[in-house]
């Protein structure tokens, strides 16, 4: 048998290797500043933020990323949130000169668009309050039982109640 020649191997430093060649995982982003003018084109006829990235083919996701990455394309987002809020507000004000139109709709879009910031929603506020404004006094409820009127089931009932929560007390001191 002969012995054949090995290979001479070669080793390479994978650091150097991936600071001289970096390589992004994924595919490369298509974002081009153009993108914001038509998301904003479409968020003008009174498309939420979503359903206007849905008709220029971007999902919730890139959407989201852009807006963390690039200021111009968040500052986009925000002026097309304000058209589509001027459309809806339009849309009602025709409404309320007598146009035809749906107002429920419109009442509807204007309170989901960007709730917080548009000040179109609705609000319950819940307040318990006792006399001139105070706290809410509360009193404890003491009944008195006339043993003579239950039964005995009842009575047996009623002892084994108050048994358990004597023994309840005891335990915890």
């Amino acid at each position: 048998m002969f012995d054949a020649p090995q290979p001479k191997m070669l080793y390479y430093n994978m650091s150097l290797l991936q600071k001289a060649y970096p390589r992004r995982p994924g595919r490369p982003s298509i974002y081009n500043p153009d993108i914001g003018q038509q998301l904003i084109e479409a968020m003008a006829s009174g498309l939420s933020l979503e359903a206007a990235a849905a008709q220029i083919g971007l999902s919730p996701r890139v959407v989201f990323d852009w807006q963390q990455k690039h200021p111009e394309f968040l500052q986009a987002v925000q002026e097309g949130r304000q058209r589509a809020l001027l459309f809806w507000e339009r849309k009602a004000i025709a409404m309320a000169d007598g146009a035809p139109g749906n107002a429920q709709l419109v009442m509807l879009a204007l309170k989901n668009r960007s709730r917080a910031a548009s000040g179109w929603h609705d609000a319950q506020r819940l307040e318990h309050t006792g006399t001139d404004g105070g706290p809410v006094q509360v009193q404890p409820v003491v009944a008195q039982i006339d043993a003579t009127k239950l039964t005995q089931e009842q009575r047996n009932a009623l002892r084994a109640a108050i048994l358990t929560i004597k023994q309840s007390d005891a335990a915890q001191s």
